[in-house]
């Protein structure tokens, strides 16, 4: 992630707003920065009980093609209220901020934990994923 990357996101992320409607998709604007926060944090390995978990990876490239939704790991749904519960939105936005703060300080030599889908994966991995990731929900909600 280029410092330009980081700020775009940051700017992207400062501009939602908690009326903002999902262009597809059914979570919330709220579930969503949740979610976005709860990958960056599955990548410092602060999520508990994440296991190796079986995927078909030619429909997921498919669906990521795409831009269609691809299923979310077992432990961090929102919709069947896994992972981070939305509270205080904007609090939930600075949250998601430090965790991209966080994310792009940290080294390329800095731990980072396995995917459930894609196995053990370093910095350069992670960030092709978390780009990828924000822009794709950020952009459900028209950021």
């Amino acid at each position: 992630m280029t410092i330009d990357e980081k700020n775009g996101f940051i700017k992207r992320v400062e501009s939602v707003e908690q009326t903002d409607k999902a262009k597809f998709g059914q979570m919330n604007v709220n579930q969503m920065i949740c979610h976005c926060t709860d990958q960056l944090r599955m990548a410092f390995g602060e999520v508990e009980g994440l296991r190796i978990q079986k995927i078909d990876f030619a429909a997921l490239k498919e669906k990521m093609a795409k831009g269609e939704t691809v299923p979310t790991v077992d432990g961090l749904d929102q919709l069947a209220g896994e992972g981070t519960k939305p509270a205080a939105f904007e609090n939930d936005k600075m949250t998601l901020i430090a965790y991209i703060e966080k994310f792009f300080d940290s080294g390329d030599e800095a731990p980072f934990h396995f995917h459930p889908y894609f196995g053990e994966m370093n910095k350069e991995k992670w960030n092709r994923l978390v780009l990828h990731h924000l822009n794709h929900h950020l952009a459900q909600f028209g950021r």
